[in-house]
């Protein structure tokens, strides 16, 4: 009965040192830019605190490895109208997925070129946030472990 357990043991530790798909030396960089506008971000179901701001202006980005899992994964914004007091609301969302390399620098106003997904508000999600209704915005993206390897072979 011991040696069941403790083969059980090894499987499990094993399975949590698989790690994330994300090969060493690369991130999957999200980069998240508001204006009169909280947000609340989550990633898989998980709430981003580093990438969500309740005070209506923010700029964020961060590397989601530790996040994410190889294969189908979701990331949501969910969007509050906030009046920062300028012009009256003019609401703005720029969030961006792209993939970087070890010392490449993200600009979070301007989508790089290997960018994963890039999405800004539309004419519609604008107007619904200027009326003070909430928008919730969902992201599905892809991760796969052997595209990401081929990407970062072709980069060096």
């Amino acid at each position: 009965m011991k040696f069941i357990h403790w083969a059980w043991s090894i499987i499990l530790l094993s399975l949590i040192g698989c790690g994330s798909p994300v090969p060493s030396g690369m991130y999957l960089t999200m980069s998240v830019s508001t204006y009169d506008v909280a947000v609340a971000t989550a990633l898989n179901g998980e709430p981003n605190t580093f990438l969500s701001s309740d005070n209506g202006s923010m700029t964020g980005s961060m590397p989601l490895n530790k996040f994410i899992h190889a294969g189908e994964n979701e990331i949501a914004f969910e969007l509050t109208p906030v009046d920062t007091g300028d012009d009256g609301l003019e609401p703005s969302l720029l969030a961006t997925l792209e993939i970087t390399l070890k010392g490449e620098y993200v600009d979070t106003q301007a989508p790089g070129e290997r960018t994963i997904f890039s999405r800004e508000l539309t004419s519609e999600e604008a107007d619904t946030l200027i009326t003070g209704e909430t928008v919730t915005i969902i992201q599905s993206f892809t991760v796969d472990k052997t595209s990401l390897e081929t990407i970062k072979t072709n980069a060096d």
